[in-house]
């Protein structure tokens, strides 16, 4: 008798559970009218401001062109007297089959650039603090050059009354304290740091630094570059086996691909943050991917800290210690073109370097924050490889 009940009445009441048409169409509407929910909107990445479409092809001249705090490009040139000779050569040149350098110095008509290898220096956006140059490149060539979008690499062929110019742009220089943000501190100038930078005078402490890296090969090669300007500003590492009560300047170069990255710099930074409190004279960096993530936010969980500064400003160290030392909190995160090294590296080992070939990406995986934490893709010129 239950067997009966149970084969009878069991598909009767599953007949009922079922889904009718008039069903799934209700449940479809509630769904398209119910309010949705941005599930990353709690990332603290920020929004790209040069934003590139995934595999887009590479043209960091929109940051060059852009940039309204650009103070000079530095240029080689080769002159011709022959206008079909000068274009073959810049044929040559764009298919990388001639090396510029040594091109210039077997054919260009210039004399007084030919043994440097066609090197003209820097010119400055100013141009009437070019003049010097008038025998070289004259104004007109000059006024082309620092009018047109480029970037490093780039060759253009110019004609002026002295003949034919293929100008290379090798470098482009960016003011860093206009692209930086910063926040007077009450207290005014950094005490040691101001002596030993603005003042430079002998009685001067002798600084301590201590660097500690984390994550990629990039932060280990950024690590190298400033380093290599804290020891060009005179500056000395610590023993490793020093307190940290014994550390002048601290540089945390961060990683954000482990999980709770930005925890981990705040506990890092904790005992440091403590001495400044207690009133000891600390200065405090915070470098790579986290802060150019946090940016300003992280001078506000974290007030004691001196100069957050993006993967990019690596090379610009000594610059924005100049602003802290002058008595400001400093963020660089802004997107800037990277010009070459003006310091040597401090190399970790003697036997191999790290040597940057591109920065930044512009594939835009799914999983990667490169794009967004090193920028639009900014290739080494083949000249400096």
């Amino acid at each position: 008798m239950i067997i009966l009940l149970f084969v009878f009445v069991f598909p009767t009441l599953l007949h009922s559970f079922q889904p009718t048409s008039l069903h799934i169409r209700t449940i479809q509407r509630d769904l398209c009218n119910r309010p949705t929910t941005n599930l990353f909107s709690s990332t603290i990445s920020p929004q790209p401001k040069y934003p590139t479409t995934r595999g887009s092809p590479v043209d960091p001249r929109v940051i060059v062109s852009t940039d309204q705090n650009l103070l000079a490009i530095r240029v080689s040139h080769i002159l011709f007297l022959s206008e079909d000779l000068a274009r073959q050569s810049l044929k040559e040149l764009r298919s990388a089959s001639l090396s510029f350098s040594d091109l210039a110095e077997q054919i260009s008509h210039c004399v007084s650039t030919r043994d440097e290898g066609g090197s003209v220096g820097w010119l400055n956006l100013k141009d009437d603090l070019n003049g010097h140059l008038d025998g070289v490149l004259p104004r007109d060539v000059r006024d082309s050059i620092l009018g047109m979008s480029g970037k490093p690499g780039d060759i253009v062929m110019i004609s002026s009354d002295r003949g034919y110019h293929l100008v290379q742009i090798q470098d482009v220089m960016v003011d860093v304290r206009a692209t930086s943000r910063l926040k007077p501190r009450k207290s005014g100038g950094v005490g040691i740091l101001a002596g030993a930078l603005l003042d430079r005078k002998e009685e001067s402490k002798q600084l301590r630094y201590k660097i500690e890296t984390m994550g990629c090969q990039m932060n280990l090669a950024d690590s190298e570059r400033m380093e290599g300007q804290l020891r060009s500003l005179g500056m000395l590492p610590v023993d490793e086996d020093a307190g940290k009560d014994q550390v002048d300047i601290v540089v945390l170069n961060t990683c954000s691909i482990r999980d709770h990255a930005e925890q981990k710099v705040y506990s890092y930074i904790g005992p440091y943050s403590k001495r400044k409190r207690s009133g000891d004279d600390v200065t405090i960096i915070v470098a790579g991917c986290v802060a150019q993530q946090e940016g300003e936010n992280l001078l506000r969980r974290a007030p004691e800290v001196d100069l957050v500064m993006g993967p990019q400003y690596a090379n610009r160290l000594s610059d924005l210690l100049e602003d802290v030392a002058n008595g400001n909190q400093v963020v660089a995160t802004e997107a800037s073109h990277i010009m070459e090294d003006v310091t040597k590296p401090r190399r970790g080992s003697t036997v191999c370097a790290w040597v940057n070939v591109i920065y930044g990406c512009n594939e835009r995986c799914t999983y990667c924050v490169v794009p967004t934490t090193r920028g639009v893709e900014q290739s080494r010129p083949v000249e400096q490889s």
